[in-house]
């Protein structure tokens, strides 16, 4: 039994020495601890982080410049064939009425001309919120009828309208009325289709002049130039239209 239990020992002791030598690393082999595989993660990890930093800036730079560029291109169709849009308010006629003069009312429609003017206002629309306006009055208004003085409405639209004419056509389709008695003294809007003597433009509106000419000799138009453009073709007096 001695001898037995020594063979299992030895046997027992040969099996450990061999699994000490399997483990035994070779002495070429590189040994890496734990410190330098955490300074390789840490490298690793900041070169992850620059390259995410790199392309996220690199989008927004790109989304800017894609931004820029549809701006860009917005604005020169917008140059070339205008808004696709209009902005529209509408006004009670009553605004003017709690004036105590005609002059107050007159330089209160000046300031709604001007404010619409300053925020690219398109289009005013007067309404009667009262409803004291006759069709028949309407009809007369329409057609820029020159009788007694009505209610705020329509000295209101009549003001804006004059003062959304060019200066030089004011004469022409402007009769002297009561409502407008005033208004000679407002300062001008200066808008875009407002253009002075000394500006060129494509597009300038015109009355036709009742000015004699010759026989086969057209129309003369005013178009606020200091000389009196002529036409080759006949118009009839006081026709409005827009000269190229």
């Amino acid at each position: 039994m001695n001898s037995e239990s020594i063979r299992s020992d030895d046997s027992y002791s040969d099996v450990i020495l061999a699994k000490m030598q399997k483990k035994k690393r070779p002495k070429n082999q590189e040994f890496v601890g734990f410190k330098e595989k955490k300074k390789e993660f840490k490298q690793q990890k900041r070169k992850w982080e620059e390259e995410k930093a790199m392309n996220k800036i690199r989008k927004k730079m790109e989304a800017e410049q894609k931004a820029k560029e549809e701006e860009d291109l917005k604005k020169s169709q917008r140059e070339k064939f205008g808004r696709s849009w209009t902005v529209s308010i509408a006004l009670p006629g009553s605004i003017v009425e709690n004036a105590q003069s005609d002059e107050e009312k007159t330089n209160l429609s000046g300031y709604i001309a001007r404010a619409a003017t300053v925020f690219c206002v398109d289009e005013i629309i007067v309404f009667d919120e009262l409803k004291s306006i006759t069709r028949n009055e309407d009809k007369e208004f329409v057609n820029l009828a020159v009788g007694k003085r009505r209610n705020g409405c329509i000295m209101l639209a009549k003001i804006l309208q004059y003062l959304d004419c060019p200066q030089y056509l004011r004469k022409s389709l402007f009769p002297q009325q009561p409502d407008l008695k005033f208004a000679g003294a407002l300062h001008p809007l200066n808008a875009p289709h407002h253009l002075r003597s000394d500006v060129w433009n494509d597009y300038r509106e015109g009355v036709v002049r009742n000015i004699a000419v010759k026989d086969g000799k057209g129309s003369y138009v005013d178009i606020g130039l200091q000389k009196v453009p002529s036409l080759s073709f006949l118009y009839r007096t006081t026709s409005i239209y827009q000269l190229k």
